[in-house]
């Protein structure tokens, strides 16, 4: 198996990724909730008839206001030179997001197209590989073109935690705790609450569509969930929440023309039993209720050839055959993930 042969260079650099956390990135993602959390408890306060609950309110805005402040004056304190290597690193990987990743591309801007002429809809996607095919710099782009093409961008990421059951319940809290709902109590075992809580979710989710809306949901960190749990859980969320989401989206197309993309990012291969030909489309028959394949492929010489040509203006056309040579050996495609080590490394000893 391909998995198999990933090696033990790559998988100390996945245990790296996966056990530094960007502090940077951190406090951004933590202002950026703060600051949305103070957006709906504001909206609360105004709608509020009841004088003590508009007190309550005013004070948790008050605690969220200072907290967005503390760790706003945290973000400015990070080192200079930590944040130029930040956004070094920032830069680098914007420009990866260019190398080959035409086909994945081509087909969401298709799908893209085809919901703008119906004025609205939604697409649910799968990648698969995505540790090792960099499918993050896939989503990337992915995001640049859905904000290109809508006045309104809402993205609520749902990244499963590694430390932490993943399940029906653990999903449902995370994209509940971007709405403004909180499932704290419940488990993965109450089968009526966890109906509820999609009920829920949808409603919220229902609110926001509104012409003009462009909502990108990204499902990260599928391993977290066993084995043996992630078929089950691909057959709940298509049957009972996507299918659901995807019935909102069509009852509010008939007054508005809003957009739901969600993105499952499979870190390996999928499971087998996955597989099932009833979960799928593709793009010439597209099926908004069923998963439609991103494909990821591995990088040739010549698109990192080309790539580097463009990018950098330090490195002479041997030099830049050398490096390439250096990267790929014998070989004449590479794993990305590969590849993006060795180009961070040349990257950091400034070789262009």
């Amino acid at each position: 198996m391909r998995s198999q042969s990933i090696s033990m260079v790559t998988l100390a650099y996945i245990d790296f990724k996966l056990a530094v956390v960007d502090k940077r990135e951190r406090l951004e993602k933590e202002i950026k909730t703060l600051k949305a959390k103070l957006e709906r408890c504001f909206e609360k306060r105004l709608l509020t008839d009841d004088p003590e609950r508009e007190v309550d309110l005013e004070e948790l805005e008050d605690r969220l206001d200072a907290d967005i402040k503390k760790k706003e004056r945290e973000l400015a304190q990070l080192s200079d030179t930590s944040i130029s290597r930040n956004r070094n690193n920032l830069d680098l990987e914007e420009g990866l997001c260019n190398l080959d990743f035409d086909e994945p591309k081509r087909i969401v801007q298709d799908i893209l197209t085809c919901l703008n002429e119906s004025e609205g809809g939604s697409a649910l996607f799968l990648m698969e590989n995505c540790l090792e095919m960099e499918g993050h710099l896939l989503l990337r782009r992915v995001r640049d073109i859905l904000k290109n093409n809508t006045n309104q961008f809402l993205e609520y990421p749902v990244e499963f935690v590694p430390t932490l059951p993943a399940n029906k319940a653990a999903f449902l809290k995370i994209i509940g705790g971007y709405l403004g709902l909180s499932f704290d109590d419940m488990s993965e075992e109450e089968s009526e609450k966890i109906s509820q809580a999609v009920e829920e979710v949808i409603k919220k989710i229902s609110d926001l569509l509104r012409s003009g809306t462009t909502i990108l949901i990204p499902l990260t960190n599928w391993k977290s969930l066993s084995l043996n749990y992630q078929t089950t859980f691909l057959n709940w969320f298509i049957y009972q929440f996507w299918q659901a989401l995807v019935s909102a989206v069509m009852k509010a197309m008939q007054d508005y023309s809003p957009r739901v993309f969600f993105i499952i990012m499979v870190d390996e291969a999928i499971v087998e039993p996955c597989k099932k030909v009833d979960y799928f489309c593709n793009s010439q028959e597209f099926n908004c209720e069923k998963l439609l394949m991103l494909p990821l492929r591995c990088w040739t010489k010549t698109d990192v050839q080309r790539w580097l040509g463009s990018y950098s203006s330090k490195l002479t056309n041997s030099e830049r055959n050398r490096l390439v040579e250096y990267i790929f050996g014998s070989k004449d495609e590479e794993l990305p993930l590969k590849v993006r080590v060795a180009l961070e490394r040349a990257h950091a000893q400034s070789l262009f």
